[in-house]
């Protein structure tokens, strides 16, 4: 799992925004540009970008050219979203690392951030259940031996670690149900990503929805509902 070392808060203010001084008074390393400014600077690894929530960004339909734009240098996550406007699945599909909604609790938005910088999601367990759930009933173009292979190489704890991954539970509930550290649970994520060829949770889902595994997952998914 890929985890952050710098933020770069992309927005019109010139002022520092109270997002980046938020992310500042937790010690992360904090950038501000405008949205041309940071397409002008080179790309660099260990950056995620917060994009201040612009309504034409992500609608019910769909993913702006411009912010897919924005997330092919750094990966990215929205903030200050409203919430009437998103479809956060959408999100979700589209490769954004999480939404931080306009009306979330300071320590909410604490937590958020310190989430998505040590390289997880943020998303609610129900939008990640409802991932789950379009990917189970979406017809499947499957491709036997590339999945069979990773799954033979997969270990019942592995597997159980995907369920608990596909049903949005993050590290530290992961590593509670499972009675394991959050570290262990880090490890297993790394030797997941490595065999599946993933690099996130986000290509994980996308290849689950490819595996013969998705069926042993169901009914730990129904139990975990």
């Amino acid at each position: 799992m890929e985890r952050f070392s710098k933020l770069v808060i992309l927005t019109e203010r010139k002022q520092l925004h109270n997002t980046a001084m938020l992310a500042q008074s937790v010690g992360i390393q904090v950038q501000q540009y405008t949205r041309e400014e940071f397409l002008q600077q080179p790309i660099k690894p260990g950056v995620i970008i917060g994009c201040q929530f612009n309504s034409h960004d992500l609608t019910k339909k769909g993913i702006s050219s411009e912010l897919l734009l924005l997330m092919q240098h750094s990966p990215a996550f929205i903030f200050q979203a409203e919430r009437a406007l998103i479809d956060p699945v959408i999100a979700v599909h589209n490769g954004l690392r999480g939404l931080i909604y306009r009306d979330e609790q300071l320590d909410r938005v604490l937590t958020a951030l310190k989430t998505l910088m040590s390289g997880q999601l943020y998303f609610s367990r129900t939008v990640m259940s409802d991932v789950v759930d379009l990917l189970i009933n979406q017809p499947k173009k499957v491709n036997y031996d590339a999945t069979s292979s990773a799954n033979a190489q997969l270990t019942k704890q592995e597997k159980r670690i995907i369920g608990l991954v596909a049903e949005g539970a993050r590290n530290k509930e992961i590593a509670e149900v499972l009675n394991i550290s959050a570290h262990t649970v880090k490890a297993h994520l790394s030797a997941i990503f490595r065999k599946i060829q993933a690099r996130n949770r986000v290509e994980l889902l996308r290849w689950l929805q490819q595996s013969t595994l998705l069926s042993e997952c169901q009914p730990a998914f129904a139990r975990l509902a």
